[in-house]
């Protein structure tokens, strides 16, 4: 767990760097990605990160890099999270935890055990003329426990925002949940 942790750490501080600049060198003033800040120690700690082809794509998103960082405790989620889309143009938001957050431990998904948090978000930058910011939404993420690992993420909008709708699976994403380094067996 701590190796898959510290290869998922990596991802996310390679993140701030990597959002200001679009796959074409284009830079997009408008939106960086924030650095991610440490969690405190004791809650419940959330990181992930994919890089590919959403399931079933909402517009016309061909591959997205979402990645995020933050931290769980009574019923509220702080962090930050940061989505670049490409396909049918280049499209980047950064969300803010916003909003009560549920976090559901010992839950069967993709017929493995494992933890899920769904964290109320609002786009707090957007360079998607479509998707304002302040506009609200939910990303929910799965990470299953032990050694084989199916993780998930999926991110719903209302309207608005509708083409960042996504859901993610596979090899191509790694989500960990944990309280100090360990399982989270209780909320």
């Amino acid at each position: 767990m701590r190796i898959r942790a510290a290869a998922v750490a990596l991802l996310a501080v390679a993140a701030p760097a990597a959002l200001g600049a679009s796959r074409d060198g284009a830079v997009a003033a408008s939106v960086r990605c924030p650095p991610f800040a440490a969690t405190p120690a004791g809650e419940v700690q959330w990181i992930f990160s994919e890089l590919g082809a959403p399931q079933a794509p909402a517009g016309a998103t061909t591959t997205s890099w979402t990645r995020g960082q933050g931290s769980w405790a009574g019923g509220s989620a702080t962090g930050a999270i940061c989505s670049d889309d490409s396909g049918g143009g280049h499209r980047d938001i950064v969300l803010a935890a916003a909003g009560r957050s549920t976090l559901s431990p010992r839950i069967v998904r993709l017929g493995l055990l494992g933890v899920g948090i769904a964290i109320g978000v609002r786009v707090r930058a957007s360079d998607d003329r479509g998707c304002a910011v302040g506009t609200r939404g939910t990303v929910t993420l799965f990470a299953s426990y032990y050694s084989v690992h199916r993780d998930t993420i999926a991110m719903h909008f209302g309207a608005a925002c509708a083409d960042h709708d996504h859901r993610f699976a596979g090899s191509i994403v790694h989500v960990e949940v944990d309280r100090g380094g360990r399982q989270v067996n209780s909320a």
